[in-house]
């Protein structure tokens, strides 16, 4: 203490300069330090390193939605989209500066291996800091499923009921030109279901509440598998007898009036029936029936039924080998006084 107190007023002053000189610069530096560490925060190549590394490398699913604004399926839940968005960016990814058309953003995109898959810009605030303001996905495109169903049957993805916003043809069914005008033909309906980010359940139920099978083409387009009514026993086989007569009136087997009870009278079958030559047979000398088949039986209304019929119609010959002539015809029929007459059929 007595040496300092001894200690000359030069020095005294000249160590106290110094404790002041080194407080400020301890102080200036640490301001320094600050100012360099917010300078650098704001300047892009920070910024756009740090949001590269956060958001792509990272894969906040949550954040390249939000700002890039992709949504999803309504038939997709929100963790399918973010499961899609992982998918996408878990290869080798990398990133680089690209020139922007506006002057004060910097645009980057952003690479899985050589395809680029994602960009984003830059923007500057008003103190001149630069901010991830959005972006951009470029990924490959989403799944779309083309399902087409009788116009009856309801369709659902995914559990959920599919409606006619995502209708994308309507045709007609392919017996529409035979059926009365007044009678409501079945359509066909193609739904196109886009943007699904993984393979759906596709599942569909008809007009009586059973669950429909699919066929796919060569396309993958789904198909529905008619599932058919269940025959009314009495017409059914009013239809087979019917089926039976025809084949054996074009053979001479039976006189035209065998197969009139069974024909609507007035509709052009009735008339062309009246007036087929049936001159020309093969010689027999009798005939059987084998493989009596009955199947694809619909009913249009309440009235109007059709059903399809086939079998071999075999004519025993004179000497050789019997003739056996392969039936295959699809019978139109509607209820007319009680009784279901046959308006038109059509060789399968």
């Amino acid at each position: 203490m007595n040496s300092i107190k001894k200690m000359p007023l030069f020095y005294k002053i000249y160590f106290s300069l110094l404790i002041v000189f080194a407080v400020c610069l301890c102080v200036f530096s640490a301001w320094l330090i600050s100012f360099i560490a917010d300078y650098n925060k704001g300047i892009p190549e920070t910024v756009s390193q740090e949001f590269y590394e956060d958001t792509f490398l990272n894969t906040d699913s949550k954040k390249i939605i939000e700002m890039s604004g992709i949504e999803k399926s309504e038939f997709e839940t929100d963790t399918q989209l973010e499961e899609y968005i992982k998918a996408q960016f878990s290869g080798n990814l990398s990133f680089t500066s690209v020139s922007s058309t506006q002057s004060d953003d910097r645009r980057y995109i952003v690479k899985s291996d050589d395809y680029k898959i994602a960009s984003f810009t830059l923007s500057q605030d008003k103190n001149g800091d630069s901010y991830p303001s959005g972006i951009s996905l470029h990924l490959p495109k989403r799944k779309d499923v083309t399902v087409k169903v009788f116009g009856s049957s309801s369709l659902f993805i995914n559990g959920k009921k599919v409606s006619d916003e995502y209708l994308e043809e309507v045709s007609p069914y392919k017996y529409e030109y035979i059926l009365p005008k007044e009678v409501s033909a079945p359509q066909w309906k193609t739904y196109i279901i886009p943007d699904l980010t993984a393979e759906p359940v596709i599942t569909a139920t008809d007009r009586n509440s059973k669950d429909v099978v699919f066929t796919a083409d060569e396309n993958g387009i789904l198909t529905e598998c008619i599932v058919y009514d269940t025959p009314d026993e009495e017409i059914a086989q009013r239809m087979i007898n019917a089926s039976k007569e025809y084949a054996k009136c074009m053979q001479n087997d039976a006189p035209k009036s065998a197969v009139y009870p069974y024909i609507e009278k007035g509709t052009e079958l009735y008339n062309s029936l009246r007036y087929v030559e049936t001159g020309f047979v093969w010689d027999h000398s009798g005939y059987d029936f084998e493989d009596v088949k009955l199947s694809e039986f619909l009913r249009y209304d309440e009235n109007t039924v059709s059903a399809r019929i086939s079998f071999t119609h075999v004519l025993k010959m004179y000497g050789r080998q019997d003739y056996r002539d392969m039936i295959d015809i699809t019978f139109f029929a509607r209820n007319i006084d009680g009784q279901y007459m046959i308006f038109a059929l059509k060789n399968e």
